[in-house]
């Protein structure tokens, strides 16, 4: 019986169960990882907004508080030309006053919104009080039919006496301007479309 050559017999190799192989996408995003121009890439698309928010924000505080201090200014020289009691032939000093705003505003006010307002009163303690009354009822305010007096001459009974103009010779004058600033960029429209910035001052009128 002829012998059997156990050289001969090779056992067949054991089936192993592959690993699934990693996805497509993921390989792709990997290697973009990996290499350098895709670092940059994302690293862009990462740092992009982060600066351009900070740009966005620089600019818009900038418009804001340019305009806050041309607000500031105008109200300074408007009173400085209303306390000379000076005016133009052709003009008058109303219009003359909204002229200086102009200039020192820079254009960056529109005075179709602005709102300008100067109150007259007799004393500086008299700014932003209400006109005497007779406080009938003891409510600590006026209601209606109590007597009071009309400081200001309007018919009505006001809680400030002071009375719209420019005034005369030593009197006080108390110059407002408020303006609604519109957002510069428009990229915090989101939070406020408009920052209402306002200045005031009060001077006494030199004889004139």
């Amino acid at each position: 019986m002829p012998c059997t050559n156990n050289n001969s017999y090779r056992p067949k190799a054991v089936q192993r169960n592959k690993l699934p192989t990693e996805a497509a996408p993921c390989k792709g995003l990997r290697k973009m990882w990996q290499s350098s121009e895709g670092s940059m890439v994302i690293e862009a698309a990462l740092g992009l907004p982060i600066l351009l928010t900070t740009i966005f924000g620089v600019l818009e505080v900038g418009h804001f508080l340019f305009i806050s201090s041309a607000v500031e200014n105008a109200v300074l020289h408007a009173s400085r030309f209303g306390v000379t009691g000076g005016i133009e032939d052709g003009s008058t000093r109303e219009e003359q006053l909204r002229d200086v705003i102009e200039e020192q505003t820079f254009g960056r006010v529109d005075m179709n919104t602005v709102n300008i307002e100067t109150l007259v009163y007799q004393q500086f303690s008299d700014i932003g009080q209400p006109e005497p009354f007779t406080d009938q009822n003891s409510s600590g305010d006026w209601d209606v039919g109590e007597p009071y007096t009309d400081v200001n001459g309007n018919g009505n009974w006001d809680d400030d006496m002071g009375e719209a103009g420019l005034g005369s010779g030593g009197d006080i004058v108390v110059y407002s301007i408020s303006y609604n600033a519109d957002s510069l960029t428009g990229v915090a429209d989101w939070a406020t479309h408009s920052i209402d910035i306002s200045a005031t001052v009060a001077v006494r009128n030199e004889p004139f």
